[in-house]
């Protein structure tokens, strides 16, 4: 099963991901799953990956580092626009006791696939929230 889970990652998550990149950004790694990348002009390197999680639906996961600091509001920006599209994408912040730091200087982000975006509308069908 895990065999034929991650072959199907691997088409629908190739998909999902840009056919051309920038010249700025190479392709650093290539896995059934996903891919590592890299941008030297903004120093940052992307992870994509994508999963059937325990809701039944795919998402793809979307981490995004710098070597010495925090990513930036606008470089988040642009990856996600870059990696993801311009869809619905969510950064999860949990309590405490279920922070997962494995690099000091990483923002994550989840984009779903499936279905309607799994957060409700906070503006209401508004231009304000």
């Amino acid at each position: 099963m895990r065999g034929a889970l991650a072959a199907d990652a691997r088409h629908w998550v190739w998909n999902a991901l840009p056919a051309v990149l920038p010249a700025t950004w190479r392709l650093l790694e290539e896995g059934e799953d996903g891919g590592k990348y890299y941008c030297d002009l903004l120093e940052l390197g992307v992870i994509v990956s994508g999963a059937v999680e325990q809701d039944g639906r795919r998402w793809i996961h979307l981490s995004c580092s710098h070597a010495r600091r925090i990513p930036r509001w606008n470089e988040l920006r642009e990856v996600k626009e870059l990696f993801l599209g311009d869809f619905y994408a969510y950064q999860v912040l949990p309590p405490k006791e279920r922070y997962v730091n494995i690099h000091p200087h990483v923002l994550h982000l989840w984009r779903c696939l499936d279905g309607d975006p799994p957060l409700p509308d906070f503006t209401r069908g508004g231009d304000t929230i």
